[in-house]
């Protein structure tokens, strides 16, 4: 009998000990990605390549703070067009990994592209995202390059090396909406 008062015992020990730790928090490194908050424009141009002729682009890029705070989710919607009849959208979730000491980026989208991006961070005004993408049956190299221009605005940069050669596939603008 006193061995399963103190099995009881202890079993109730463990399960407040456990209760009573405090839940993981946000890695503080997430700051650096409170710039890319809220709700953009994009416009830019897309060249001629493996993805369809050249191209004028616009896209809404809306990024909020997600998952408790771990985690920033960012949905990308391209406009179709007469010249972009398949416009990509997407979704990327932008958070920091504090055993590598590095950003991390998920992405994928409505071509059954998935990319798994890293990044140490700003440096200066850029912030380089690079890793492997899987599209059409293939393993790329990705690079995403954004160049903060202000709060309010910045470049986006996204390359792509396919068999050896680097590819433009968008250059843009995009500017952050200010609530009415």
């Amino acid at each position: 009998m006193r061995s399963l008062v103190a099995g009881i015992a202890t079993a109730l020990l463990v399960a407040v000990t456990v209760r009573a730790q405090e839940p993981p928090k946000p890695a503080p490194e997430l700051a650096q990605l409170k710039v890319f908050d809220g709700t953009w424009l994009c416009e830019g141009n897309s060249p001629a390549g493996p993805f369809g002729p050249a191209h004028k682009t616009r896209s809404a890029v809306q990024t909020r703070l997600d998952l408790d705070g771990f985690w920033y989710t960012t949905a990308v919607t391209e406009m179709n067009t007469p010249e972009n009849p398949h416009p990509i959208r997407g979704v990327a979730h932008l958070g920091y990994d504090g055993a590598v000491k590095q950003f991390l980026m998920i992405w994928v989208d409505n071509f059954g592209s998935w990319a798994l991006e890293t990044s140490p961070g700003w440096q200066g005004d850029t912030f380089l995202w690079t890793g492997d993408q899987y599209l059409m049956g293939e393993k790329v190299t990705a690079r995403d390059t954004f160049a903060k221009k202000s709060l309010m605005e910045m470049t986006h940069r996204f390359d792509l090396n396919m068999k050896g050669q680097w590819s433009l596939v968008v250059e843009e603008t995009c500017k952050k909406q200010t609530k009415k």
